[in-house]
């Protein structure tokens, strides 16, 4: 176990490869929207407020780490920049153990967002002194953790949902690291975010050894838990809350998305009596409707400007836990369709590739 500044100097040299490509992407992608490198480098000083000090010197761990400065660090994981502008995915199954084919809970996420350079996806531990430590796909460089197993076997992760920021409060990232860290089962981390603030909306998956919820996290409302006692998945829109008005076009598209990708998935999940680990990755890799913004594995849209391709969704990884006796996960660092899934028990050591980003800069090289 290490202080958060020491993980983050680990980290900073692990993963410098995939932090130096994040942070010349997003330098290009400013100076294309003519955005001076001082403001590119501004941080949103409000929200530091809700992110947990330990985060923030786990950041200037990496920056040593890496040999960059705290200023890029800063940036990366907490400035105002333009990452507003891309779309946020993510399609999720969630499969009870009575259902499962080795009688293990299993879990799977597609990680979907825009600009998909700029999101180089990395495996990694955090082993924080005082805490539990985890085990998920991260961005390179980032403290913001969306998905993850820790050591006590409770999974946490997301789907996005698009709402209003109605209440001050943390970010969703955070309310999931600060679960893998501090709660050890699902009782736990309901308990965590039933006395949280959060400023944004979710689909939360959580699951331990026993049982699998799927919880509609929205700001200024109570949370909304639905128990899994058969295979269920989601996308990006609520069942049980309210959605905001489709107004624009983007909005209505962003809909039709989500509500296909959702339709295709409760297809998926209900086809067979027992889900395994193979019919899970064979999931992930599901180019029905598509392969495009409609499939669950998503490819930049092949329609619309230049700009709007750029800012649409596309698949930057998946991964699936395993709860069983044994603790487990398999990755695929890159669209599932053309990446090959590598399995890790709890506890082993992270290949180099997998650690460093180098496996998912290798496949955005050779696969556009």
């Amino acid at each position: 176990m290490v202080s958060s500044f020491e993980q983050g100097v680990f980290r900073g040299k692990v993963e410098n490869r995939a932090i130096r490509h994040t942070l010349e992407e997003l330098e290009r992608a400013h100076g294309f929207f003519d955005i001076p490198r001082e403001e590119f480098l501004k941080v949103n000083e409000s929200g530091l407020k809700h992110i947990p000090q330990r985060y923030v010197e786990e950041c200037r761990g990496m920056a040593e780490g890496s040999g960059l400065t705290e200023d890029e660090l800063m940036s990366l994981n907490f400035g105002k920049g333009i990452r507003g502008l891309f779309d946020e995915g993510c399609t999720a199954f969630a499969v009870p153990k009575s259902r499962s084919g080795g009688g293990s809970v299993l879990l799977m996420k597609n990680r979907d967002l825009g600009y998909r350079r700029i999101h180089p996806q990395v495996l990694a531990y955090s082993r924080l002194d005082g805490f539990n430590s985890f085990l998920g796909v991260v961005s390179g460089g980032s403290v913001h953790w969306y998905q993850g197993m820790n050591e006590r076997g409770l999974v946490a992760f997301n789907t996005a949902t698009p709402c209003p920021p109605y209440e001050e409060g943390m970010p969703i990232s955070v309310l999931i690291r600060r679960i893998l860290e501090e709660c050890g089962s699902v009782g736990e981390s309901l308990s965590l975010i039933r006395s949280s603030r959060y400023n944004a909306g979710s689909n939360l998956f959580l699951g331990d050894r026993d049982s699998v919820v799927i919880v509609e996290v929205k700001s200024g409302f109570p949370p909304h838990v639905w128990e899994i006692e058969k295979p269920d998945c989601r996308a990006n829109h609520y069942l049980f809350h309210s959605n905001p008005e489709a107004s624009t076009r983007e909005d209505v598209l962003r809909r039709l998305q989500t509500l296909t990708r959702y339709e295709r998935g409760k297809q998926l999940a209900g086809g067979g009596e027992i889900i395994s680990l193979d019919d899970l990755k064979s999931f992930s890799r599901d180019h029905a409707n598509g392969p495009g913004s409609y499939s669950i594995c998503r490819h930049a849209a092949f329609v619309g400007s230049p700009l709007e391709k750029l800012r649409s969704s596309s698949t930057l990884s998946s991964q699936i836990f395993s709860l069983g006796e044994e603790l487990g996960t398999h990755v695929a660092l890159g669209r599932p369709c053309s990446s090959e899934f590598i399995g890790i028990k709890y506890g082993q050591e992270i290949p180099e590739d997998l650690a460093s980003g180098s496996t998912w800069l290798e496949n955005l090289k050779s696969r556009p």
